[in-house]
This record gives C-alpha cells, structure tokens and sequence, in this order.
C-alpha cells in the first residue's frame, strides 16, 4: 500500500512540477580546448563595486591555450562598447582569434557583434542558457581577480582599476597550474625580464648570430614549450572530467522521452513559486559522448526548439515509467 502510494505521488504532475529533484541533476562535464594561442578567445564582464571614477563593469578576454588574460574597466556592457575593446585592446594587439566564446548576453550576441565576426572570419560560439560554467575559463579567472583584489587594503579598495594592470602583468608571468609555464611565455615565446632578474643579474646576453638562425631557434623552442603545454592541458581536463563524472549519479535522458524544463522566471520572492515549467517537453536530440546539451522542443509543438543544458531538464514521470 505504501510502495503504491509513494508511486502514485511520483507519477502527480503536479508535484512533478513543484517539487525540486533531490540531489539536483548533473552532467558529464564537457571541454573547452584549444591547441595554440589565439585560437580561441573567452570573453565576459564581470562587475566590482565602483572605483572613484566611477567604473565598475570589466570585460575579462582569456587566451583558452596560454591563459593569458586582459581586464579591462568600461564605462558600461553595450555591444558597442564589447565591440570596441575586442578591436582596439586584443585585435590590434595580439591578432584575430580564429574564435569568440561567451555567455548567452544580449551584448555578446547581438548583431554587432555577429557582423563584427563576420567581417573579420571568427567563429561565435557560446554556452547553453543559464550555465555559466561553459565559459568556466573567464569564470575561474574572475574568481582569481576577485581573490586577489580583495587583498588589497581597505583604503585602496576604490582604486582597484589603478592596481589592475599590475596584477595582472603579475598573473601573466606566474606559471599556470594547468600548463606548468607562463601565460607571457605561451603567448609571446619568451618569458619576460621582470624587475628581479636585473636585481639578481638575471639579464641574458645578446644571442649570437643572424635573424634567421634565432627564428629557427625560437620556433623550435616554441614547438617545445606548446606541445608541452597541450599535453598538461590534456591531462588536466580529463583529471577535472573523472573528478567530476563520478558525481553524475542519474541515468542519462535518452530520444523522444518527455521532460520537464526548468523555470528560471521567477524574479524576488519565489519562494513557494513551481520550480518547473508546467510544458512537457520532449528530447529531440540527445548528446553523444557523454555531452550535457540537448535538443529539446514543446511535446505539442516540435517546431519551438531550444538547446538546453542536462541541468535543467527533469524527466517526467509517467504510468509507463519503469520503476
């Protein structure tokens, strides 16, 4: 009787909408890998308090190969302003990536920025609605800026935008923990002379020889140093990958079954608000590979698609459901 209560309260569509799943759902984690610098650029804003003259948005550009990373403080997050920064602080400066990685804003995804990509032969891609960890590079970064910032003392606080191009020289030529090497020196080729190495008498001599002999020398140096660094990032992302599916504890959704879909509507007091929406959905394409992105539409209405992370989605719960 019981068993066939407890049944019968899991098949209540109802609760099936009210009601959150308890662990919540997870999925297998996916990559972001490049194999060289520039080829792919992560981009996002984060948002400080305000500095004494006013800023408070910066917009983190990261180098998903070396990690090499530039905040820089804007006035505000239109596209235009996006826009300019990419061309005039990472374009003229480092090159064109070959592609842009962002959020799902409406700044990162207007058509200013899709004609500025077109114009000049980058691919747009972006992460799912609502999961800020598939742009987890500029995530990580931030979380970096912020620790680091934070440390400053409190009557430098509001000067944070003066002390920002130092900290972040500082973190461009410190080894990263996922590449053993320097974002300057995966970037450029050569590690910088910091201020240090002339007090320690650090300074190298002038190289011997002609131009083409140093460029030989540099690139196999170079080759060196990047399929190193492509190795440990390899490496890291799996360790991260196992870390993290041994949590992935509920079957994977499969073609054609029916889910709910998580409402993220709700705006102050919701509290008591359903947690899902009341529109059954259906999966019309499932990841392969142990991928987190489906392919969803209206059970009603399979023309209405949209592309969703395995977090939101919650199978529905039928007469029909195997126990």
């Amino acid at each position: 009787m019981s068993a066939e209560v407890a049944r019968w309260c899991q098949r209540c569509e109802r609760c099936q909408v009210a009601k959150d799943t308890q662990p919540a759902a997870q999925s297998f984690m996916g990559h972001l890998l490049a194999s060289r610098p520039n080829e792919i650029l992560a981009i996002d804003y984060t948002l400080l308090e305000p500095s004494r003259n006013g800023l408070e948005n910066v917009l983190v550009m990261t180098d998903v190969f070396s990690k090499y990373t530039l905040a820089v403080p804007t006035r505000d997050q239109c596209a235009a302003t996006v826009a300019q920064v990419l061309v005039t602080e990472w374009f003229s400066k480092f090159g064109v990536p070959a592609r842009i990685h962002s959020d799902q804003g409406r700044n990162f995804e207007s058509s200013l920025i899709q004609q500025l990509c077109r114009f000049y032969g980058i691919e747009k891609s972006h992460t799912t609605p609502y999961h800020p960890a598939g742009n987890g590079q500029c995530e990580r970064f931030n979380r970096t800026l912020h620790n680091l910032l934070r440390t400053l003392p409190v009557s430098r606080k509001r000067d944070w935008n003066v002390c920002l191009p130092q900290l972040l020289y500082c973190y461009n030529t410190t080894p990263h923990q996922a590449t053993g090497e320097t974002p300057f020196l995966l970037m450029f080729g050569q590690e910088p002379r910091l201020p240090v190495d002339f007090l320690l008498g650090r300074v190298p001599d002038p190289i011997s020889g002609d131009v083409h002999e140093w460029i030989q020398e540099h690139q196999a140096r170079l080759q060196v140093v990047h399929e190193g660094a492509k190795e440990r990032l390899q490496l890291a992302a799996d360790r991260r990958k196992r870390h993290h599916d041994k949590k992935v504890k509920e079957a994977p959704l499969n073609d054609g079954q029916l889910v709910f879909l998580r409402d993220l509507s709700g705006r102050g007091r919701c509290k008591i608000q359903d947690r899902w929406k009341p529109v059954v959905y259906r999966i019309l394409k499932a990841p392969k590979g142990g991928g987190a992105v489906y392919t969803i539409a209206p059970a009603d209405d399979p023309s209405s698609v949209k592309h969703v992370h395995r977090t939101l989605l919650k199978a529905v719960v039928t007469a029909a459901t195997p126990s």
